[in-house]
């Protein structure tokens, strides 16, 4: 099997990704699998990218195929949904318990959450119709879906930053360890601003296919201008440097805070015991009483033995 250069670091991507995705599992069983809390995202994000790195080397077996083609670029957009998504879930984590339910954070968090269900849905139909075209101006209007999915993940990135310097106004609000949390949110925000920036334009290089006879063929690449970011490029440095290393840093920057960071010490003021009413269950249970042990003081009280 031939592969080059491009082909290689697909390889190379099927690869790194599989200890992400396990990463990714271990941290969904210990904080959570619902999607408010982030964690699964890293797994969806590493099976896309396992997904459409196998579909890239097999297209450079197949290069008439367009499936594969599709298939690869697909999961590229995709996968910058999942960074983000991960990234809004781990900024409702941050606010559990203390600022989740300020009007600017609860009203914000789902407003950006359709966003990034948006952009990505858009960019799975645009490829999806890409494949499908059967006229140039159904390929245009294909491309034209990808496009604005790839402007509203940038719309949804500042969304985001923008949302964490709030949480840093708030930060003395913040429990500690999702503190911890915030400031790995926050380390990885310029790393993920390169590679939305970079999704963004290689969204709008020269389309790779046109429609003959009322089939999508590939054509041969044009690398002039923004056509250097094509998935296919040569220029497998530019595609490095701004899409796999930065999102791979960001992706490493959440494992490692997800590992380190014990979100389950976190305790709300309202379930401290300084917090607690005198009679409540947790407070009448003492050092390891029960709870109806302040429903029968009184009645003890009233008894001699």
């Amino acid at each position: 099997m031939h592969l080059d250069a491009r082909g290689i670091l697909s390889a190379v991507e099927v690869v790194i990704y599989v200890p992400i995705l396990i990463i990714g599992g271990f941290l969904s069983f210990k904080n959570g699998f619902a999607r408010k809390a982030g964690w699964i995202f890293l797994v969806t994000l590493s099976i896309f990218r396992i997904v459409g790195g196998v579909a890239h080397i097999l297209s450079e077996q197949d290069p008439t195929n367009v499936t594969k083609r599709t298939i690869y670029t697909t999961m590229e957009s995709a996968g910058i949904s999942q960074l983000l998504l991960a990234t809004l879930g781990f900024l409702g984590t941050v606010a559990q318990y203390t600022i989740s339910d300020t009007p600017f954070v609860s009203r914000g968090l789902k407003l950006l959450g359709v966003v990034g269900a948006g952009a990505l849905v858009l960019g799975v139909i645009g490829g999806s119709d890409a494949s499908k075209a059967k006229t140039p101006t159904d390929l245009d209007d294909a491309n034209m879906l990808r496009h604005i999915g790839s402007l509203l993940y940038v719309v949804l990135y500042v969304g985001s930053a923008l949302m964490t310097f709030y949480y840093w106004s708030n930060a003395n609000r913040i429990l500690r360890y999702r503190r911890q949390l915030l400031k790995g949110v926050t380390a990885t925000l310029p790393s993920i601003s390169v590679r939305v920036a970079f999704g963004a334009l290689s969204s709008f290089a020269p389309s790779p296919f046109e429609v003959r006879d009322g089939e999508v063929v590939p054509v041969p690449p044009d690398y002039s201008g923004l056509g250097k970011l094509n998935l296919s490029s040569p220029y497998w440095g530019l595609y490095v440097a701004l899409s796999v290393l930065p999102e791979y840093i960001a992706i490493l920057i959440y494992a490692v805070v997800g590992i380190a960071t014990p979100l389950g010490k976190d305790m709300p003021d309202y379930a401290k015991p300084e917090h607690l009413e005198p009679d409540s269950p947790r407070q009448s249970m003492g050092g390891g009483g029960y709870a109806g042990g302040g429903l029968l003081r009184p009645f003890l009280a009233s008894r001699r033995f």
